[in-house]
């Protein structure tokens, strides 16, 4: 639930955190703790994509267990611990509830997405069959999506496109393995050295207090210039994606944006766009008796796909107010509604 003492920003409309395999040296077989190290997996699932009678996940199920790098956590035990949290299909998670599914099946980190096959119509009277798969690396304890990756394939066929995909993925799974034991690396490096977190900031940051609060005496809110459209990418449109990115975003006093940290992932590329969506913003600081002060507030990007032309309905105008609006909890009221 998102607290009414964040600023809330909401934008309606319609590659992504780097899929790019890291380098990792395998655990020797001959190492006698090398099982204590391996990473403990869980395939959380896809939304639903069967051929021949065959589970998508097979595919991947088989080519992780093929790695002696991981533990793979049977399914039973997987589809027990989602059911026990009640977990409702979603790819579009919050870090916390990522985390908190993470926990519940005790697995270091785990993997979700989505894939589909359909006929694909280019021209009049032409069409192809075309399948596409997005798989999301998820860490189990942080929450956070470390990695993420989309892939499709044309074919004459719906066999011949599947068997293409199924293909690829076999050929992406050390890569997405190499990925998991750098991240899981850096991370216990940065527990070991009891490094400062990335957030610490030299100067007093705010949180937006509530309109009633005695906090909000004196206390006037950043002054937004612009409003800026993040795109809707081709793998969103190609999936069919409605999702909600939301960021906590440090608007400092000199008028900058500062550091930006996702609270809700999307993946399909829609986490880099809102970030630079947020980038691109202009506005005047918040004060604090006259004074301008840095505060921290909650951004929301709402996105869904947008009707063919043929059949797209009138759209809220997105163009900037013509001068600064004066109060942005009147112009963008928390209105979240889980996609």
């Amino acid at each position: 639930m998102i607290r009414h003492n964040r600023l809330t920003l909401l934008v309606l409309m319609g590659f992504v955190i780097s899929g790019v395999p890291f380098p990792a040296q395998a655990a020797s077989a001959d190492d006698a703790g090398s099982s204590l190290q391996r990473l403990r997996v869980a395939i959380v699932g896809f939304a639903p994509l069967v051929t021949d009678g065959e589970p998508w996940e097979v595919t991947l199920t088989d080519a992780l267990s093929r790695d002696q790098r991981l533990t793979l956590i049977d399914r039973s035990i997987v589809r027990s611990a989602l059911a026990g949290i009640g977990y409702d299909g979603s790819i579009n998670l919050s870090k916390s509830e990522a985390s908190r599914l993470g926990a519940a099946i005790g697995c270091d980190l785990f993997i979700t997405g989505k894939a589909e096959a359909f006929t694909r119509s280019e021209q009049a009277k032409e069409s192809h069959e075309e399948a596409y798969a997005a798989v999301m690396v998820v860490d189990g304890r942080s929450g956070a999506l470390i990695a993420f990756d989309f892939f499709s394939h044309k074919a004459s066929t719906k066999e011949a496109a599947l068997q293409s995909l199924r293909k690829t993925l076999e050929d992406k799974v050390s890569g997405y393995v190499d990925s998991m034991i750098q991240v899981r690396a850096q991370s216990s490096t940065a527990r070991s050295k009891g490094s400062t977190p990335a957030s610490a900031e030299s100067e007093i940051i705010e949180e937006i207090p509530d309109e009633d609060s005695p906090r909000s005496t004196g206390f006037k809110p950043p002054e937004f210039i612009n409003r800026v459209k993040p795109e809707y990418t081709p793998e969103a449109e190609l999936a069919d994606i409605t999702a909600t990115v939301e960021a906590m975003a440090v608007f400092r006093s000199n008028g900058e944006v500062g550091r930006i940290e996702l609270v809700r992932w999307a993946g399909f590329g829609l986490d880099e766009s809102s970030e630079r969506a947020i980038r691109q913003l202009r506005f005047k600081s918040a004060t604090r008796d006259g004074q301008p002060i840095s505060v921290r507030a909650m951004i929301r990007y709402n996105f869904r796909r947008v009707p063919s032309p043929a059949n797209k309905p009138e759209q809220p105008s997105t163009e900037a107010p013509a001068k600064p609006e004066r109060n942005l909890r009147d112009l963008f009221k928390p209105t979240y509604r889980r996609p």
